[in-house]
């Protein structure tokens, strides 16, 4: 029988995200395909380390986080991660094994109100060798100094943070984030939205964003950005597969839209796939082939959503986790992208997905 804190950590689960799939995962475990010619050079991406040419990128997973938490929460409660040190540490161990498996860089899509913490992003990059591009903008649920601001003030922060850099680090994120959930926006969320809209117009810089798919989320999404004028190609929809509408997701994709897939370990059995509409991960890996055969590979991100530590959900949620993800944030690498070519996704195609969409995506300037 769960204990009262596994049951609060699966309840908290349940809060986080759906998706499912059985535990009978893929036995091949090949890393990711790496490009095999030079590519065409493109602008900076700028990471938490300074901007790098974008075709240093590499294999590219573009929806992650080192840890979900709140704005100076690791400053204020530390030990509650077990301390900084041994937090950071863990977290530097995991994004080795990250790079072991071939993937180069990360986007930490986690703004200031989740407790973005540019310097441990840097320690983790520096010690890791996984390149860290740093994220502005917000997530669902305003503090109330943000809520307080007017979409024209909001857009100004995030024109600040990209052109002057993130506190005093210097470190200018390289993508801005907006976030909303359920069936309509709150008028936070669409101050949000129309906020990113116009510092993406002014900077150049990307916007991805936090979308419930199976309401639809994304529609709602662009029609803020297309009224505000922001072109789609700057925009990738998150958390799409956790929607099973190929019309839904192709029109997207079609309007010119990335889809960020990936949710895909939430299709897992173990995290209630299968239940309550909540797609398989087989199933989100034979959308992503449908996709493909639709002739919208460009149009695809693949990452995890993973993250090293979590505080904005009951104690033991990350203990949960991984136990019922025990490969973290390599669910891709260890079981995605092997079922893929198991279903005829080629190794071009799979490139295109992680290396050469985001290197397009990011890469401005």
């Amino acid at each position: 029988m769960a204990t009262r804190r596994q049951f609060l950590a699966q309840m908290a689960i349940a809060s986080l995200a759906a998706g499912s799939v059985p535990m009978v995962l893929a036995s091949n475990t090949a890393a990711p395909i790496q490009p095999t010619a030079r590519p065409r050079k493109l602008g900076v991406v700028q990471t938490v380390l300074g901007p790098i040419s974008g075709d240093r990128m590499g294999f590219t997973a573009p929806h992650e986080h080192v840890l979900a938490s709140s704005t100076d929460f690791m400053r204020l409660w530390p030990e509650y991660l077990g301390g900084r040190s041994r937090f950071t540490n863990g977290a530097i161990e995991r994004m080795k094994a990250a790079k072991a498996a071939g993937i180069d860089t990360i986007v930490d899509c986690t703004t200031a109100d989740l407790g973005r913490d540019v310097r441990l992003l840097q320690e983790v990059s520096r010690r890791s060798g996984v390149q860290i591009v740093a994220t502005t903008g917000h997530w669902l649920t305003p503090t109330p100094s943000f809520e307080a601001r007017t979409a024209e003030e909001l857009a100004d922060f995030f024109t600040l943070e990209i052109e002057r850099g993130i506190e005093d680090t210097g470190v200018k994120p390289g993508v801005i984030k907006a976030a909303h959930q359920g069936d309509g926006m709150t008028p936070f969320q669409e101050k949000v939205f129309k906020a990113a809209a116009r510092a993406s117009k002014r900077t150049g810089v990307p916007v991805t964003t936090h979308s419930d798919a199976r309401h639809r989320g994304g529609e709602q999404q662009a029609a803020i950005f297309e009224q505000e004028g922001l072109d789609p190609r700057m925009v990738c929809i998150g958390h799409s597969d956790e929607s099973a509408d190929f019309d839904y997701l192709a029109g997207l994709a079609r309007r010119g839209y990335t889809l960020g897939i990936d949710h895909l370990f939430y299709g897992l059995s173990s995290m209630g796939g299968g239940t309550n509409g909540i797609p398989i991960w087989q199933d989100r890996a034979a959308m992503v082939k449908k996709l493909i055969d639709a002739g919208l590979n460009d149009r695809i991100f693949l990452a995890n959503d993973w993250m090293f530590g979590i505080t904005i959900a009951a104690a033991g949620t990350m203990d949960v986790l991984n136990e019922r993800n025990p490969f973290g944030n390599l669910f891709n690498v260890r079981n995605t992208i092997p079922e893929l070519r198991q279903i005829g996704v080629t190794d071009e195609q799979i490139r295109t997905i992680t290396v050469m969409n985001p290197r397009t995506f990011f890469a401005r300037g």
